[in-house]
């Protein structure tokens, strides 16, 4: 039976949106978190409630969730997806956008999970869906943040759903492969030929959303998407192993785009 309401993250593109529209034109009720407002996706989906609170922001989450949670308005599935990329270890170890992106990606789905499992013991069953990666295993070279916030959150998720085994609440994780976000293609960045041959190995938004909405309906603690990720982060991590270095810094296709953009231009790929 699918879910009565679902929160989800991070709508505005990508997964986010893909799965707010999954679920609207099925008639559940959706819970859209964003940062900012967008009058058009408003527009676009009528049925759906928006509310605009920074996910970094612990105590606007914290008063998100009571307000739901005393109006018995809480969700049945919460989909963790907003997070964003930058490049903070092309050239050298930039700490500021390194912890913009641990605070989004990972402090952004803890500031949900306090407020919740505290309220665990009259809440009633609920689904926690952290949206991860695939770099758990192979590091993103263009993103070390990334790379980093993603492996902790499938930590938490999975050390949460051994100690939670036989409640209410049911934690579960994602390992996306590559989707088709301007996360993933890095637009603007890599040159079309590396774009196309990301796009040959990559699932699109809705796919991946239909997975997720999947495993929503499951007890699983993980599921793996899509397989056809593999011959990619196999052939990374061939490059890795027989061509030291083929990812340093300065040698980065990323890094290369970043130096003909100049200066002032904002790295930050949300989705």
């Amino acid at each position: 039976m699918p879910p009565k309401s679902v929160l989800v993250t991070g709508t505005t593109s990508g997964v986010g949106r893909a799965l707010l529209e999954h679920y609207a034109r099925r008639g559940v009720r959706v819970i859209s978190v964003n940062r900012r407002r967008v009058p058009e996706l408003e527009a676009e989906y009528p049925s759906a409630r928006f509310e605009s609170v920074d996910v970094r922001a612990r105590e606007d989450v914290r008063r998100l969730v009571h307000r739901l949670a005393e109006a018995g308005e809480l969700p049945d599935v919460f989909i963790f997806n907003a997070g964003i990329n930058r490049v903070d270890n092309d050239e050298s170890f930039e700490l500021t956008a390194y912890q913009a992106v641990l605070d989004t990606n990972l402090f952004g789905v803890l500031n949900f999970i306090q407020p919740l499992t505290e309220l665990a013991a009259f809440a009633g069953s609920r689904h926690l869906i952290a949206i991860s990666s695939m770099v758990n295993y192979v590091g993103n070279p263009y993103g070390l943040g990334y790379t980093t916030s993603k492996r902790a959150l499938t930590t938490c998720f999975e050390t949460w759903s051994h100690m939670y085994t036989g409640t209410d609440l049911v934690f579960q994780r994602v390992m996306l492969g590559p989707v088709r976000t301007a996360i993933y293609t890095m637009e603007g960045r890599l040159p079309p030929w590396m774009v196309w041959i990301k796009n040959l190995f990559s699932a699109s938004p809705e796919g991946t959303a239909r997975a997720v909405a999947r495993l929503a309906l499951t007890r699983s603690r993980k599921v793996f998407y899509p397989w056809r990720a593999l011959p990619l982060y196999f052939a990374m991590w061939l490059l890795l192993t027989l061509v030291p270095g083929f990812f340093r810094g300065q040698k980065t296709l990323a890094g290369r785009a970043r130096r003909a953009a100049g200066p002032g231009r904002d790295p930050a790929r949300e989705g």
